[in-house]
């Protein structure tokens, strides 16, 4: 029997570090998890209640159709390497965000990056150099993707970590709203630990049509 309390959750970025640690926890919390992705061997998880969809993100269609009106939440947490200006994230989003009205399909939690749209300038000089010259290419881009998420009428979420870290979650973090933390902070934070607060807030539905920064 389904646990009544368990969401269908579709996952978009499922092979990154943040999003494979996502449909970790949600599996092992007892959620219902698709994930839409291109290879196969980059997600190692046998589970009875993960599916699998095979799709290109690029490809407009098959995200749309992987939309279906039965799914309760939608995480996304796609990261492309823009070594050029591009629109890939935005691009990306905006087919989702299409495909989610059409399904009637409301809520999404979706990582973004500290330092765009009105993070920017957030941080010591370390974080704001990664931010502007790092990743010059992509923070424009992800500003863009906010921009989609903040002008449509889902309930959306937004997290911006800082630095990512390949350690394990810790539980220790800090999730505010604004340009100053309210505490001191390290200003990076494991991929587990943000995966962990984005299906905290589909479980919960906290900071619906908020963007958050969250570091450790």
């Amino acid at each position: 029997m389904t646990d009544p309390h368990s969401k269908n959750i579709l996952v978009f970025g499922s092979t990154g570090g943040v999003g494979k640690a996502f449909v970790e926890q949600a599996l092992a919390k007892g959620h219902r998890v698709t994930a839409f992705l291109r290879d196969r061997s980059k997600l190692a998880v046998d589970d009875p209640n993960l599916t699998i969809i095979d799709g290109d993100l690029f490809h407009e269609p098959s995200v749309k159709s992987a939309l279906t009106p039965d799914l309760d939440a939608v995480f996304t947490a796609y990261g492309f390497s823009n070594k050029k200006p591009d629109n890939k994230h935005e691009r990306v989003t905006q087919a989702v965000v299409e495909g989610m009205t059409a399904s009637g399909v409301s809520r999404l939690v979706s990582v973004s990056s500290m330092g765009a749209s009105d993070s920017a300038g957030i941080g010591p000089f370390w974080v704001r150099f990664v931010a502007k010259v790092i990743l010059k290419h992509i923070i424009p881009d992800k500003t863009l993707q906010e921009s989609v998420l903040k002008t449509s009428d889902l309930e959306w979420t937004i997290l911006r970590p800082p630095m990512l870290v390949r350690k394990p979650a810790t539980g220790e973090y800090t999730v505010w709203e604004g340009q100053k933390p309210p505490n001191k902070i390290a200003w990076k934070v494991p991929r587990e630990d943000v995966a962990a607060e984005g299906l905290r807030c589909i479980e919960s539905g906290d900071y619906t049509h908020k963007a958050m920064q969250i570091s450790s």
